[in-house]
This record gives C-alpha cells, structure tokens and sequence, in this order.
C-alpha cells in the first residue's frame, strides 16, 4: 500500500480533471491533495459552493489536517462562469486552485462557453499554478465531459465498484501529461492513515 498525495504525480503548469459517477470520493481525495500542497509551503485555494467551516469539520473528520497556506474561497453559489473564471484566474488567489464540482457553474452553458472557460485556465495555469477541477459524471452533457478531458492535462477517475455486500473503489489515470499510461485501474481505500492505493501485485 503507498500513500498517494497527488502532488508527486500531477504535472506543474497543468489543468487536472478529477472525475466521479457520483460520491465523495473525489472531494476527499482533492482534500488530501490540498493539505499536502500546503504542507509542503503552496498556497492552495480551495473554491467551493459549501462554507470554508463545513469544508474543514469534514476535513478534520477524516483527519486531514490542513497546513497554513490553505484557504476556502466560500460562497460561490450560483455564481455565474464568468465570476468563477475571472476569480480563479485573475486575481492569482493560489499555487493551487481546486474546484469542487466544477460541472454545476456550466449547466447551462453551450460548448463554445465551456470551451472557452477552459482555455482561460490552461492559460493561467501556464504561469505556474495548477488547477484541480473535480466533475460529477453525467451532471453536463457527454460532448461536455469528452472536451473537458481531450482539453485537461490530466484525467483522473474514481470508479465505485458493488463486489458482493461491499464497495469497492479504484483509481484509474487514463491520461496524465509525462506520464507512462496505467494498465490497470488501482483499488484504494481512505483511513486515518490517508488515501492509500494499493500497489500490490495480484496473482492467481
């Protein structure tokens, strides 16, 4: 078993899509991804719909303690892309931005919007930041999802498997800038001890 950050596997200058059919996977895994950055000296700006106390009382749930340069940018409810785009990639708020559910700021939004708003990232992302933009799966329409991914530097999946009377839940990275391609998707499981990945090999 080996802890997994992210930090270590994501590129610099990147745009990241961390994507879920449904859960809260995703949001704990890019929690666990924020407090490292921020442990190791990265301002990390956290942009969500939920307030900064509901996002560290979860936090401090799963016993992710998150370091100084952590911040929540709250309130941003039904905020329009626009207002999201100009206020992750203009005022140059963190090494890191994490966007959790990124889908619901472009319902409704046409593809050119979409398309656009992602370039704008990419763009400041080129400056040095990265950006984490977590999905549900479904939420946009599937020409939505396919741009998303053929545009983001890496894609990042959490499957939720039913195996008998239990869940089980694997990473798959299909795409990941400078990296080799994973072969096989990696079961995983969230403890006090932090995200862990299951590396061993399975045989017979």
């Amino acid at each position: 078993m080996a802890a997994v950050h992210g930090m270590d596997i994501f590129p610099q200058k990147s745009v990241i899509l961390i994507e879920e059919e449904t859960g809260l996977a995703k949001s704990v895994y890019a929690q666990y991804i924020a407090a490292d950055a921020a442990g190791a000296g990265k301002e990390v700006c956290y942009v969500t719909i939920r307030s900064a106390d509901d996002i560290k009382n979860d936090m401090t749930r799963m016993r992710i303690l998150p370091a100084k340069g952590f911040f929540v940018e709250e309130e941003m409810h039904g905020t329009a892309p626009g207002t999201l785009l100009d206020a992750i990639t203009l005022h140059g708020k963190g090494d890191m931005v994490i966007v959790d559910q990124f889908s619901l700021y472009f319902l409704d939004s046409p593809l050119a919007e979409l398309r656009e708003g992602i370039s704008r990232i990419s763009a400041a992302a080129k400056t040095g930041r990265v950006f984490l933009l977590l999905i549900d799966r479904g939420v946009l329409s599937e020409r939505h999802e396919a741009l998303m991914r053929a545009m983001a530097d890496g894609v990042v999946q959490i499957t939720t498997i039913s195996e008998g009377d239990k869940l089980k839940r694997y990473l798959n990275i299909p795409k990941m800038q400078g990296a080799g391609l994973l072969e096989k998707m990696l079961p995983f499981t969230v403890s006090e001890e932090g995200f862990l990945i299951d590396t061993r090999e399975r045989h017979g």
